[in-house]
């Protein structure tokens, strides 16, 4: 009996571990470390705003650095439909990039037609 009890403590004690460590993993993946003990500061690609289109079809507003970029994204291609500078601290919505941005901001690839943009609402 001494080599079954101790079998079943052992048991015990490696499920209480595992436990541990995935308690642990969950509360990482959760809360995370901040971005200094990563090793990486602030992210330099941040999504301001998107709008789905259709199935697999969304335009993207996206922030590098101090550029706003408006994305077509479907699932074969990401093209650039407009680029906006902005100021370091000016986070614009999707609206005012839109209504802001020329003729001359917009990017004519002509490549398919989910790169056409028409005008219109």
């Amino acid at each position: 009996m001494g080599i079954g009890l101790a079998s079943v403590k052992m048991a015990a004690a490696l499920l209480l571990v595992l436990g541990l460590l995935f308690l642990g993993l969950a509360l990482l993946k959760r809360f995370g470390f901040p971005g200094r003990l990563q090793g990486r500061g602030k992210n330099m690609v941040t999504i301001i705003d998107r709008i789905v289109l259709g199935p697999r079809k969304q335009l993207v507003v996206v922030r590098f650095l101090n550029k706003c970029l408006v994305l077509g994204v479907t699932d074969a291609n990401i093209n650039l439909i407009a680029e906006h500078q902005v100021e370091h601290e000016h986070l614009a919505d999707f609206q005012s990039i839109l209504e802001g941005a020329s003729d001359a901001d917009f990017v004519d690839s002509g490549s398919s037609p989910d790169t056409q943009t028409t005008s219109g609402g």
